[in-house]
């Protein structure tokens, strides 16, 4: 049977081993490039399958046209992958009509995803296993075809499971691939809800946090143990490396150092004794000599906050662009955790209300383009940086294409360059623009391409330059190691969103617009019939998924785009004019507010000028977001849509000195429990 294997690392190996051994037919080996960053204490895939005589590929893109021609050169009939890195894209499994396969360690459906063998280790299981499954479209999903458990010693570390494994890989394959060959294979299907999935690890992921039980602090010393970063902490701010733990007997506050010969820890309950840790410019040592180095003394707190550093303080986050819709939802929803701080900046405090006198809420008021050094100094001084700056309605895209380039791009990026200077964590609001005319279906944030028209619709200069800033931040964060999180919000609505005075010069969102009509008693004008679908999503559900991504637990959002929309709530811009006007009639404001004056189609060059573009469809796809921040809209657009109506209405009576009776009606109350539910 003609086969190409992808593998890698020493699992990978040990799979290509058995793989030879049981006479299939290898015609070539994928891999990746061995990584110096990583040393060489795992075997090469590179190495074994040149020993053997077979050709090796290590391409960027698998499914590039040139090597989706080469693939299909070598008349391939079965695919095996072995600890292989990279999803295999759909285009390449078409080519193997005798299947593909995927050996995955762990018990499926348990433990899909990356870092299998750290993940048990940490979560402190007694019992893992091999997998062969055959693959999906999601990872590590398909029919499992053999597995092997393994009970996992009380001493295992990440190193010597993965060893284990590897020999448990083998003896695994060499069971099964003979009944591959003969197409004797059996299949069973997963047990969905028995299926758990794990994010990415990063060294930034061991930080110890004393609180924690004696048992979890060491399982995590396990599960990172060398050759992995390891687990760390802080001895008067100078950071140290766990290498080697055991529970040991003893109490006091957690961080606490209870002895120094052995040395040992107190946890959030019981101790650890560190056997064995390396100070981050020093040699590796015994618990006894480390304590030496780092002048540890008893009672001593180890940790961020412990004796010696600037003191135990809140996450500081720093909002540019705070007043604005998403900035004033967001403060509210960070300052919710006692944990956090916010340091903002805009041009106006109207949106801000209470939070003026929240005191871990400091405000400013002043420009981007101007306040250079304040914004400067609080980019060194923050931990998470927002630069929400930025104009985003498309008349002004048409109108002020070069003042959206100056903000959009060049002066967020030079919050971008300070934030790699400073090394500072940065979440970035992309756009759903981004993907311009893509023809997909649902615009997903690994596959679907990014396509604008032609130079001349300027219309599209708001999309291509937060879209380059999307590339930028990309290549410096694994170029310069900058932290970044970027996120795609799809048509948030709610209270706070623009103003009526904006939608009179043009300059707001889509429902903005319709709401003033309704109030002005003007027609409702629909843009090229109003045709275009949107997906709208209520901006505390929204919130919600980017504090998650500001809180950023086990360090799961690092390097990833989020899309944040409701691709449920799909619409075309007449359906919301009908909602709104619908939930207008039954509001019991509607009698201050002149008759419906109806509909009126428009032509977009026409209403917004020429130049303009758009598409006609904009549904996302939230895998992302439900894989690793857990969340999920519930919000109906008409909830959404009666609860931001009922905003706008009762801020225009007061204004305009209008007697306020009556309550919301039950929709809105029912769509406000509901995103305070979500909030809590």
């Amino acid at each position: 049977m003609r086969t190409i294997v992808f593998a890698y690392h020493e699992i990978g190996a040990a799979a290509l081993r058995a793989t030879l051994r049981n006479q299939l037919d290898v015609v070539a080996v994928f891999t990746h490039r061995d990584d110096p960053n990583e040393g060489s204490w795992y075997a090469s895939v590179a190495r074994l399958a040149a020993e053997h005589g077979i050709a090796v590929h290590a391409p960027e893109k698998l499914d590039h046209p040139i090597w989706i021609e080469r693939i299909k050169a070598m008349k391939p009939e079965l695919l095996l992958s072995f600890h292989y890195r990279n999803l295999i894209p759909k285009s390449v499994r078409a080519l193997f009509p005798a299947g593909c396969l995927n050996l995955h360690s762990s018990l499926l459906p348990k433990h899909r995803g990356r870092c299998p063998i750290n993940w048990v280790l940490v979560h402190g299981e007694n019992e893992t296993g091999v997998t062969l499954h055959h693959m999906g479209d999601k990872a590590d999903t398909g029919d499992i075809i053999s597995q092997r458990r393994v009970a996992i010693a009380a001493e295992a570390d990440a190193r010597s499971l993965t060893y284990q494994l590897a020999r448990e890989s083998e003896a695994l394959l060499d069971e099964t691939l003979p009944l591959v060959k003969s197409g004797k294979a059996s299949r069973t299907p997963q047990d969905e809800s028995k299926a758990t999935v794990n994010g990415r690890r990063g060294a930034e992921n061991g930080e110890i946090d004393w609180s924690c039980s004696a048992e979890s602090i060491h399982n995590l010393a396990r599960g990172v143990a060398h050759p992995w970063p390891g687990a760390f902490t802080f001895a008067s701010g100078r950071k140290f490396i766990v290498w080697k733990s055991a529970i040991a007997r003893g109490s006091g506050a957690p961080g606490e150092v209870l002895s120094l010969n052995p040395l040992s820890i107190a946890c959030g309950n019981g101790a650890i004794e560190i056997i064995q840790g390396q100070s981050a410019d020093g040699l590796w040592a015994s618990g006894e000599q480390l304590a030496r180095e780092i002048n540890l003394v008893p009672k001593m707190k180890l940790g961020k906050g412990s004796v010696g550093t600037k003191s135990s303080k809140p996450t500081r986050v720093l909002i540019l662009g705070v007043n604005g819709f998403i900035g004033s939802h967001l403060s509210e929803r960070i300052l919710q955790d006692q944990n956090y701080e916010v340091f903002g900046m805009d041009l106006n405090s109207d949106n801000l209300g209470t939070l003026m006198d929240h005191p871990r809420f400091h405000f400013v008021e002043g420009d981007i383009s101007i306040n250079r050094e304040w914004v400067e100094f609080h980019v060194r001084k923050c931990d998470v940086i927002l630069p929400l700056v930025a104009i985003a309605t498309p008349i002004e895209y048409v109108r002020n294409p070069l003042r959206v380039f100056e903000l959009d791009f060049e002066e967020n990026l030079r919050v971008i360059r300070d934030c790699v200077r400073f090394q500072k964590r940065l979440v970035f609001p992309s756009t759903s623009e981004v993907y311009g005319m893509c023809t997909d279906g649902e615009f997903d944030e690994e596959t679907s391409t990014c396509v604008t028209g032609p130079i001349h619709r300027q219309r599209w200069i708001y999309s291509t330059s937060k879209q380059l800033l999307d590339r930028v931040i990309w290549a410096y964060g694994f170029q310069r190691n900058l932290q970044f999180s970027l996120f795609r919000p799809f048509n948030w609505i709610g209270p706070r969103l623009d103003s009526l005075d904006s939608a009179r010069i043009g300059s707001s969102r889509a429902i903005t617009q319709l709401i003033l009509n309704l109030v002005e008693g003007t027609p409702i004008l629909l843009v090229d019939g109003g045709e275009q679908k949107r997906c709208f999503t209520d901006v505390d559900e929204g919130i919600e998924a980017l504090w998650r991504v500001i809180a950023n637990k086990d360090g799961a959002c690092n390097g990833r785009i989020f899309n944040i929309g409701n691709p449920v709530n799909e619409a075309s811009i007449r359906e919301l004019a009908e909602m709104l006007v619908e939930a207008f009639d039954r509001h019991p404001l509607r009698n201050l507010y002149p008759p419906f004056a109806g509909f009126a189609e428009v032509e977009s060059t026409r209403y917004y000028g020429q130049g303009y573009e758009d598409v006609q469809h904009r549904r996302p796809s939230i895998r992302n977001a439900k894989t690793h921040l857990g969340w999920e809209p519930t919000i109906t657009t008409r909830q959404s849509v009666e609860r931001t109506l009922d905003w706008f209405l009762r801020q225009h009576a007061k204004s305009n000195g209008l007697t306020v009776s009556g309550t919301a009606t039950p929709h809105v109350r029912a769509a406000a429990t509901t995103a305070a539910a979500h909030k809590r």
